[in-house]
Order: structure tokens, then sequence, then C-alpha cells
């Protein structure tokens, strides 16, 4: 059985081309009961939904986006939940897992810029998640545990970061 992949006037993965030129991005489609357009950081989902209905409104409406977050996203999602003063309605500090730093990232475009002490600490992060896996690969879930386990002032010291070029 062959699954539709047209969108409009045309095929998903040609939607999928004009939606990334458009936004300057790459994306790619997958059929499935839904079909798909996926791509990694660059623009929301909010920005490429609209960039679709632009280009194909008859179709858009059955279509799902899904933004996946590059490791380096993920990382510096989980730094900045990590040192943020929020806290959650009962009082509790900002979870940092997966579906935290992608709620963070919903709204900004990516990548987005960091400072240099971020970077450094990106850096350090998935060095040793990267290590303690043997990988050099590792999911958001590795990440943010990674994290959760060394904490951002260990990172930071093992970087030479002192508490006072601390944004």
């Amino acid at each position: 059985m062959t699954e539709d992949r047209t969108v409009g006037t045309g095929s998903l993965d040609v939607l999928a081309a004009a939606v990334g030129g458009r936004l300057g991005a790459e994306l790619s489609a997958t059929a499935g009961d839904v079909p798909t357009l996926v791509w990694t950081d660059g623009p929301t989902v909010r920005q490429v939904t609209e960039a679709a209905r632009a280009l194909a409104p008859e179709r858009a409406g059955r279509l799902a986006f899904r933004r996946e977050l590059s490791e380096r996203s993920v990382a510096l999602g989980a730094i900045r939940l990590a040192q943020s003063t929020g806290s959650l309605a009962c009082g509790l500090p900002v979870p940092v897992c997966p579906d935290a730093v992608a709620e963070l990232w919903r709204d900004t475009p990516l990548p987005a810029p960091a400072t240099e002490r971020e970077d450094r600490l990106v850096y350090a992060l998935l060095y040793e998640v990267r290590d303690d896996h043997r990988s050099n690969h590792v999911t958001p879930g590795q990440i943010c545990d990674g994290l959760a386990v060394r904490g951002v002032a260990a990172l930071a010291r093992r970087m030479g970061l002192d508490g006072a070029d601390r944004p």
C-alpha cells in the first residue's frame, strides 16, 4: 500500500522544501497516520505552521509539525533552566527535563544566542555526557540527567569559570 504524501497540488516533500526555503530551514516529511513536517532547531512550530498554511491552506490542517532540538539547544536550555530563579506554582524549582527544555524554547527560533560562559558550559556538559555514555550522540534525557548529576557549579569549576563572570 502506498501512502498519500500529497499536500495541496504537490507532494509532502515538495511542501517541506517550499516551507524550508521560505524560512531558511531544512525540513523533512514523514508519512504515516498523520503526515508530519520535521526539522531540527530553526523556526518555531508556529512559524512553520503559518508558512505551510500560506503555501497549502487546503491540506495544512491535516499535517502535524514537530521541531526537534539539537544536543546544543537541549544543553543550553538545561543550563538556563538550572540557573533560573523561577519556580512552579507549588514553589519548587523548575525541573530540568526534556519537556521543560522544549517548553523554554517553544516560542524561540533556534539556535539561541549564548554568552561565552554558556558556550563553555554547554561544551563541558556535552563532552562529559557523551563520555559517560561512550557515544557521539546523546539524548535530551541523558543531557538533562547529566546536568542533574553534575550541577552547573561543578561544570563551571571544571571550565575555570568563577561566579564573577556569571550573567
